[in-house]
C-alpha cells in the first residue's frame, strides 16, 4: 500500500479511500522535491477607472471604506447596500436636511391659568378664526375644560358642559369651528355626547342642544351634499329620544318598562342606550309595546341595573351619517343615511380632495357617499378582517388616505387608483420593534405628515415626522423618529390629541396630549421648523441613531476596523459632544469607541485587533443643556480591511515512470495508470484527500483534504528509451477546501 513518507513522497485518493495513488515528486538538479504551499489570491486587483477616483478603486485587502453623508431616507434601514441613505433606528433624531443629521427639537410642556379640570389631559386642539376674520385663535381641550393658547400659556375660556368628557380635534367650517365631544368613559367605545361648536364672534365654545334632532356625533367631515352644496357631515350618532327608563331594572331585565310611548321615536332592531356618560349600556331592540321594549341585554358591553326616571333611552346609530350647513340651529340636519351594517360603527370621516368625495371608515371598512347620494363598500374583503380598532385616527394627506389598523400598522389608501399599499413598519422597519404598535392620531401640513405612534410594548408615544423625498429614483414617504413622550399605564387610542400649528409667524409647531385617567399631562409642542430659533434642541441623554448593518457585501468575510472619522458641525467638550458605540455580529450589546468632540473633523479608533464580519454603529449627540445650537454630523468615515480566510494551494509536480526507484528503495511505477487516473481526478468535482511530504513527523496534521483546481493539469513527456517506455512530469494544482 503507498505511504506518503515511507514509500512515496505523497498519496492522493477519492475521500472514501478508494483509489490511493503514491506519486513521487519532481526533483531538481540539486535534489530537492517539488513541493510548496502558498496562499491563494482571495481578492482579485481592481482595475482603475479612467474616470473619477472611488472609495471602491482601493485595494480591500488594505483599505475598504464605508462612507454615509445622507440620512434623509428615514427609520427602517437593515443593510447599507439595500438602504444607503437610511437609519435602522432612531429616538429623538431629526434628519431630514440632506448631509445633517441633529438632534430632535425639545419636547416643550406648557402651563395653564385659571380653571378647574378633572386633570389636565388634552384631548384635541383647534385653530379658529378671530372675530376680525384676519388672525387664528389656537385652542386646547383640557378634560371637559376650553382654554384659548397664548405662546406657552393657556388660559381657562369656559366649560361648556359640565359632565365628564373630552373633546376632540376641531372641523373648521367657513368662519366656525365644531369639535366633537367624546364620554370619557370606557363602555359604548367612547360614545360622543353633544358635540360643541364656535363662532367667530362668540369669546368661547358653545354646546350643541341638538339632543333629539341632530344628536350627538363622535366623527365630522367636509364635504358636499347630493345637491352639490358644502355641508357638514357628522358620523357615529346617539340620539335622545325623549323616552325614559320607568321604575327599577337589574342587569338581567329583558323588558324595559317606559315612562312613555317608545314607538314613536324607537323599533324593533334598533339600537339603544340606557344612562349617562360612564353608566351606559347597548341593547338591541327585538319588540316593542306602548309601555315596554324588549331588548338584548348587554349588546357589546356589560348590562348595567337602572331605576327611576332620570334614565334616558338613546338610539345608538353608530353607522349613520347626517349633513349640516347650520350645525347651532336645532333644525339643520338631515336625515339619517346608513353606511352597510348597524354592527360595525364608523370609526372615521375624511374627504378625498380631488373628487370631493366623502369617505367613511369603519371597523370592517372603507366606504364612499358620492354627491349622488350612492354609498359604495371600496374594500368589501375587510368584512372577514373586522377590528373594533380599525381606521380610527384616519387621515388624508397630499392625495392619500392613510388608515392605521386596530392590531397595530398603517395603509395607505390612494382613491384615485383603489390601491390599497401596507405601509405598516413591520414591514418598513422589520428590524425596528418597539415602532411595530398602534398610530394613535396623524396631522400634517403640506409640507409634512406627524404620527403618534403607541411603543409596541410600552407606554411611551413617539412623535413622528413624516416627508416625501426623492432619493435616486424613487420618491416615498421617510419617516424621523423627532420626539417620545412618556404615557404611564393607561393608554388608549381614543385620547390622544396631535395638530398642526401654522398659527404663529415665526415658527410652526405640532401640539400633542395624552388623556390618561388620574395623571396631569400638559399640552405639549415641538417645533419643527429648523429656521426657528425660539425653542432648543433636546438635552435629553436617550437620543441615539443606529446605523444599518456595513457587511462590504461579503457578510461572512472577517474585516479589521480600523478607525472612523467623523465629519462634524457645533461640537465643543462637555458642551455638545458625538458619543460613538459599536457593535459586531448581531451582538445585543454596543461597546464604547470614543466620543467626537472637535469640529469639523476628528478621528476615531477602534481598539487594536477589532475584527468581525457586520458592523453597526451608534451615534448619541448630546449637549449639556437645551440651547438653540445641536451638534450635527455630516458624513462619517469607516475605514477597515478585509482578513478573508486564505486558501491554501498546492502546485505539485510529480514524476511518472515504468521502473522508478521509491523511498523505501523498492522499484515501482504505473505511469499509464496514474497518468489515467490524474486526468480523471481533474475532470471530475469531487473531494480528495492527500498526504503530504510531512507524514509522520510529529505534531504536523498532515492529512489535507482538497479538489483539483480546473485547467491546471499539464502533462510533459521528459524521455523515451526503448524497453523503459515513457517518462512524465505531470503538473498541477490541489486547493485545501
Amino acid at each position: 500500500m503507498p505511504t506518503a513518507g515511507v514509500t512515496h513522497d505523497i498519496t492522493i485518493e477519492d475521500s472514501d479511500n478508494r483509489n490511493r495513488r503514491g506519486f513521487m515528486l519532481a526533483r531538481d538538479r540539486r535534489g530537492r522535491r517539488s513541493w510548496q504551499i502558498r496562499d491563494g489570491q482571495t481578492i482579485a486587483p481592481r482595475q482603475l477607472t479612467m474616470g473619477e477616483l472611488s472609495q471602491a478603486e482601493f485595494p480591500a485587502e488594505l483599505e475598504l471604506i464605508w462612507y454615509q453623508d445622507n440620512w434623509q431616507g428615514g427609520v427602517g434601514g437593515v443593510n447599507h447596500k439595500l438602504h444607503p441613505t437610511k437609519l435602522a433606528s432612531a429616538l429623538k433624531i431629526d434628519a431630514s436636511e440632506y448631509g445633517l443629521l441633529r438632534l430632535g427639537k425639545q419636547v416643550k410642556a406648557t402651563t395653564v391659568s385659571g380653571g378647574n379640570p378633572d386633570n389636565y389631559n388634552p384631548s384635541g386642539f383647534a385653530l379658529t378664526p378671530g372675530a376680525a376674520n384676519n388672525n387664528m385663535l389656537l385652542w386646547a381641550f383640557i378634560g371637559r375644560d376650553i382654554y384659548h393658547g397664548g405662546d406657552d400659556n393657556w388660559t381657562f375660556s369656559g366649560e361648556p358642559q359640565a359632565i365628564a368628557c373630552f373633546y376632540k380635534n376641531a372641523l373648521q367650517y367657513g368662519t366656525d369651528a365644531i369639535a366633537p365631544g367624546w364620554a370619557s368613559s370606557t363602555d359604548l367605545v367612547n360614545a360622543p355626547v353633544p358635540y360643541i361648536f364656535k363662532q367667530p364672534s362668540s369669546a368661547t365654545w358653545t354646546a350643541s342642544d341638538l339632543t333629539t334632532t341632530g344628536g350627538a356625533f363622535k366623527y365630522f367631515a367636509k364635504a358636499r351634499n347630493s345637491a352639490g352644496n358644502e355641508v357638514v357631515w357628522g358620523g357615529h350618532m346617539i340620539v335622545d329620544t325623549g323616552i325614559n327608563v320607568n321604575g327599577t331594572h337589574n342587569d338581567s331585565t329583558t323588558t324595559l318598562a317606559c315612562v312613555s310611548d317608545p314607538t314613536s321615536a324607537i323599533a324593533v332592531n334598533d339600537m339603544v342606550v340606557a344612562g349617562e356618560p360612564g353608566s351606559r349600556e347597548v341593547m338591541l331592540v327585538t319588540a316593542t309595546s306602548s309601555s315596554n321594549l324588549t331588548v338584548v341585554r348587554g349588546y357589546g358591553t356589560d348590562a348595567q341595573s337602572y331605576s327611576g326616571t332620570s334614565t334616558n333611552i338613546y338610539l345608538y346609530q353608530p353607522h349613520v351619517i347626517r349633513s349640516s350647513t347650520d350645525f347651532d340651529n336645532s333644525g339643520s340636519w338631515s336625515s339619517s343615511v346608513a353606511i352597510g351594517e348597524d354592527d360595525q360603527p364608523i370609526t372615521g370621516l375624511v374627504v378625498d380632495g380631488d373628487t370631493d368625495t366623502l369617505l367613511i371608515t369603519k371597523t370592517d371598512g372603507i366606504y364612499s357617499y358620492t354627491t349622488d347620494g350612492q354609498v359604495r363598500n371600496l374594500t368589501p374583503l375587510f368584512r372577514q378582517f373586522g377590528h373594533t380598532g380599525n381606521f380610527e385616527g384616519v387621515y388624508p394627506w397630499n392625495g392619500h388616505i392613510f388608515l392605521p389598523l386596530g392590531y397595530g400598522g398603517l395603509l395607505d389608501f390612494n382613491f384615485g387608483t383603489s390601491v390599497i399599499k401596507d405601509i405598516s413598519f413591520k414591514i418598513t422597519a422589520p428590524e425596528q420593534t418597539d415602532l411595530h404598535g398602534t398610530v394613535l392620531a396623524m396631522h400634517g401640513d403640506p409640507q409634512n405628515l406627524f404620527m403618534g405612534l403607541k411603543h409596541a410594548s410600552a407606554n411611551t408615544i413617539y412623535i413622528l415626522r413624516g416627508q416625501e423625498i426623492a432619493i435616486g429614483e424613487e420618491t416615498a414617504l421617510r419617516w424621523q423618529n423627532i420626539a417620545s413622550l412618556g404615557a404611564g399605564a393607561a393608554l388608549t387610542t381614543a385620547r390622544t390629541g396631535l395638530m398642526v400649528d401654522t398659527s404663529l409667524s415665526d415658527h410652526r409647531r405640532v401640539w400633542t396630549g395624552i388623556t390618561e385617567a388620574d395623571v396631569s399631562a400638559l399640552p405639549a409642542f415641538i417645533p419643527f421648523d429648523t429656521t426657528d430659533q425660539t425653542d432648543g434642541y433636546t438635552a435629553d441623554t436617550d437620543a441615539e441613531a443606529v446605523t444599518v448593518k456595513f457587511d462590504a457585501g461579503l457578510p461572512r468575510v472577517e474585516k479589521r476596523f480600523g478607525e472612523i472619522e467623523i465629519e462634524s458641525a457645533n461640537l465643543s467638550q462637555a458642551v455638545r459632544e458625538i458619543a460613538v458605540d459599536y457593535r459586531l455580529d448581531g451582538d445585543t450589546g454596543w461597546s464604547t469607541l470614543q466620543t467626537a468632540t472637535i469640529s469639523p473633523f476628528q478621528t476615531l479608533n477602534f481598539p487594536s485587533g477589532t475584527t468581525g464580519m457586520v458592523l453597526e454603529l451608534r451615534f448619541r449627540p448630546k449637549g449639556s443643556s437645551v440651547t438653540t445650537t445641536s451638534p450635527e454630523m455630516k458624513s462619517f468615515r469607516v475605514k477597515m480591511q478585509l482578513r478573508p480566510t486564505s486558501a491554501k494551494l498546492m502546485p505539485l509536480t510529480v514524476y511518472l515512470s515504468e521502473k522508478q526507484i521509491l523511498l523505501n528503495g523498492a522499484i515501482g511505477g504505473r505511469p499509464k495508470g496514474d497518468l489515467f487516473q490524474l486526468r480523471t481526478w481533474n475532470e471530475g468535482a469531487g473531494d480528495l484527500l492527500l498526504n503530504t511530504p510531512d507524514q509522520g513527523k510529529q505534531g504536523l496534521d498532515t492529512e489535507r483534504q482538497v479538489i483539483f483546481l480546473p485547467g491546471s493539469l499539464v502533462e510533459q513527456e521528459i524521455s523515451f528509451e526503448r524497453g523503459r517506455g515513457s517518462e512524465y512530469h505531470v503538473r498541477f494544482t490541489l486547493a485545501e477546501v
